[in-house]
């Protein structure tokens, strides 16, 4: 069964989402403002003077997540020490860090642990001991995941399957979803950049959704792809991975990433080749993104391909009554992103 759309003239009119329903609409939202729905969120924090020395500091002293602050966490799973990864791109003065990467429960499980054998499954991965981008002028000068270098993240796709492998021991735990927010309008609880990795006692609802559209209409990641393709969205296809702008994603800019031919594979069936294969794919739409807000998720079950999904919060939008709004610049954006990823920006 073909995917809801309707095309004219070669343009994308409308789209209706196979898993969800949602119906996404291509409009002119040029003359739209959101002033007022994003002038308290994305300024507050930049407005006033530079930070100075000793503010600085004294961020760095609050947050929990910072080297030095261990002990306001629960206890620690294991971390990557700077040795461990000659890829860092970490200053001078930060090259004494104890840790770069650092691992713990979530101190407040998104899942109560008595839903997973009285074992807390929620975990905590920090990505980098710097709290701030290097010289910050304003507190809204975080380090971000595209900062962090391709190399970087790898590493940390690589301490998310060690994590996986470890909740994986743990019978009751039968779903694992990998979730980061960037920036407060993502909703990130934490300034300090980070991720989540969640054990379920069940499939995720989301992921439930997926595969409940996969058995009534079979091929229907293939049927997206192939779609995709059609109407000029791919981003990029290597390695057996395709990546491409969604206009039945989350947001109206969101992005998928889908291993094609690797259906049932979880994160941790990776090889290391692949393992760099799609975490580079997902690594190269972080680093065109940059510092905006966005949130990322990556999806797995025996009965679909391994897929990320990220949504970027350029903007914001309205689902109303199951309907969406698109962009008409879709096409030029995503032409744009693909050149950015052919030229390595």
């Amino acid at each position: 069964m073909p995917i809801e759309h309707e095309t004219r003239d070669g343009a994308l009119i409308w789209i209706r989402n196979p898993i969800t329903g949602v119906v996404s609409y291509v409009v002119d939202v040029r003359a739209k403002s959101f002033a007022f729905t994003l002038g308290r969120s994305s300024s507050t924090l930049a407005e006033g003077p530079d930070l100075t020395t000793a503010e600085i500091r004294r961020a760095v002293k609050a947050c929990p997540f910072c080297p030095g602050n261990e002990a306001t966490t629960t206890g620690e799973i294991f971390r990557l020490a700077p040795s461990e990864m000659p890829e860092w791109n970490g200053r001078a003065e930060h090259q004494s860090a104890p840790w770069v990467v650092r691992v713990f429960n979530n101190l407040f499980p998104r899942i109560p642990a008595e839903l997973t054998g009285g074992r807390n499954e929620s975990y905590i991965v920090i990505e980098d001991c710097r709290h701030f981008t290097d010289s910050p002028r304003k507190h809204a000068d975080l380090m971000f995941t595209a900062a962090l270098g391709e190399a970087h993240f790898l590493h940390l796709l690589a301490a998310d399957v060690r994590v996986m492998r470890m909740a994986s021991e743990n019978r009751a735990v039968r779903a694992l979803v990998i979730r980061k927010n960037q920036g407060r309008e993502s909703g990130a609880s934490q300034p300090h950049l980070h991720q989540q990795i969640i054990g379920s006692p069940e499939p995720f609802p989301i992921v439930a959704a997926e595969v409940r559209a996969e058995r009534e209409m079979p091929g229907t990641f293939e049927e997206i792809v192939n779609l995709m393709d059609r109407l000029g969205l791919v981003l990029e296809r290597r390695d057996g991975i395709v990546s491409y702008a969604s206009p039945i994603g989350a947001f109206p800019r969101s992005y998928d990433v889908v291993m094609e031919h690797h259906r049932g594979a979880r994160l941790c069936d990776l090889s290391p080749s692949e393992l760099h294969a799609f975490g580079g794919a997902i690594y190269r739409i972080l680093r065109v993104v940059g510092p905006l807000p966005l949130d990322y998720e990556i999806h797995q079950d025996e009965k679909l391909p391994l897929h990320a999904h990220i949504n970027t919060r350029l903007y914001p939008y309205s689902n109303v009554a199951g309907t969406l709004n698109l962009p008409n610049t879709l096409l030029q954006s995503t032409a744009a992103i693909r050149s950015a990823i052919e030229r390595g920006e």
